[in-house]
């Protein structure tokens, strides 16, 4: 098939544009003709030239992430046409998009041009405190019970809803009766966990099909899986993030603190909350033992992951690629009950599902050495979590 995979934004190293560049390049090792397309496009995501951009085709949508919600409406709207004119030059057979706002351009767009897409669905609205459509009255009735459902939300969701302007209403009210349609519209809706599906079913009245992954095949350490990592006297944690709000490394960093067990603890990312963070470890008296290494390369990753003893995550979300990658590499994993095991299937090791507060964690911290290890039990479900097994599963009928 000739594909196009579109995004908004390709600027930054993440889980996102990972599974972009990656799950292209194994739909064109699948024999798909694949083109990139995204609206803002930066070196960055190259991963330290591990990818190449060369051949990503972009609009050149430099607007501001960080304006009004109108004026980030608008904009939207008219980058529209640009993305209107690549697809029309590319003629593709199928469109794949990566999030629900994204699904509204494509859908737009595939009334004129006749194609059909496919939409991952790779954040879930309620996950994201700048998402107001879930205050409106298509999706209202959903919001109590989806609440309800992840412990995290309570940090994302404001109730009772927050009050908007008459202008502001009425746009977020048309906004949502369009993503509904587009969602509803795509060929098929690919969720990266039980929860989410079940999210989209009560959202849209749609069903969707768990679709993920995190890294190649040989990317298993089969060998750890079969002859876990003995824990040694010094506990030697890991925590991969951007360093913004919703990853809640300052929660990590205050358990860190509280843990009564030797431990060092490693963070990588790099983020606007980098420099409270710091502040944050120096003021519980704990920066001796924390290593902020700020943004490193693939190679300098499979180091740290070889070295550590246990990954945490306490991210407001129900899938993370981070996650997954330390769960390949046989790591225990400590990740806060928003995290969706249920997919990975009965008798998966080496995790641990805490509530996401500073007793808890502290104590999962403390009773490491007691865990469960990653075992070769996880084989199954980790074989699933591959490149190549997600290029077939995206574009089978």
């Amino acid at each position: 098939m000739n594909i196009v995979w579109f995004v908004s934004s390709l600027e930054q190293k993440g889980g996102g544009e990972r599974f972009v560049l990656e799950a292209v390049n194994a739909l064109r090792l699948s024999g798909h003709k694949v083109t990139i397309v995204c609206e803002r496009l930066n070196q960055l995501a190259s991963f330290d030239g591990k990818y190449d951009l060369s051949l990503v085709r972009f609009t050149n949508m430099n607007y501001k992430t960080n304006g009004s919600y109108l004026r980030r409406v608008y904009q939207k709207f008219i980058g529209m046409f640009s993305l209107y004119r690549e697809l029309r030059e590319i003629k593709p057979d199928m469109v794949f998009c990566q999030s629900e706002f994204d699904a509204i351009k494509i859908w737009c767009i595939s009334k004129i041009l006749s194609f059909k897409y496919r939409t991952f669905i790779f954040g879930q609205m309620f996950q994201f405190k700048t998402d107001i459509t879930k205050y409106s009255r298509t999706f209202r009735k959903s919001l109590v019970p989806i609440l309800n459902s992840r412990p995290g939300y309570r940090e994302t969701v404001i109730m009772p809803p927050p009050k908007l302007s008459h202008i502001v209403w009425l746009v977020n009210e048309i906004i949502s009766i369009i993503k509904k349609k587009a969602i509803r519209g795509s060929d098929k809706i690919f969720t990266l966990s039980n929860q989410v599906g079940w999210e989209v079913e009560l959202l849209y009245e749609s069903k969707s099909e768990v679709c993920r992954a995190a890294f190649n095949q040989d990317y298993i350490d089969k060998a750890r899986l079969y002859s876990p990592k003995k824990i040694g006297s010094q506990i030697r944690l890991l925590s991969v993030s951007r360093l913004v709000d919703k990853k809640r490394v300052d929660l990590i960093i205050q358990a860190f603190a509280e843990a009564k067990v030797a431990a060092i603890l490693v963070i990588v990312g790099v983020g606007p909350e980098e420099k409270n963070l710091k502040s944050l470890a120096h003021k519980l008296g704990c920066s001796d033992s924390i290593e902020f290494l700020g943004s490193i390369s693939d190679l300098e990753l499979k180091e740290q992951l070889d070295k550590s003893d246990c990954f945490i995550s306490m991210d407001v979300g129900d899938y993370d690629i981070s996650v997954v990658e330390a769960m390949g590499k046989a790591l225990r994993v400590i990740v806060p009950k928003d995290f969706d095991l249920t997919a990975f299937g009965h008798g998966f090791t080496g995790v641990s599902l805490v509530d996401s507060n500073l007793y808890a964690l502290s104590r999962a911290i403390e009773s490491l050495a007691t865990m469960p290890p990653p075992s070769a039990i996880n084989l199954d479900a980790l074989n699933r979590l591959t490149w190549q097994h997600l290029a077939i599963h995206c574009t089978s009928d």
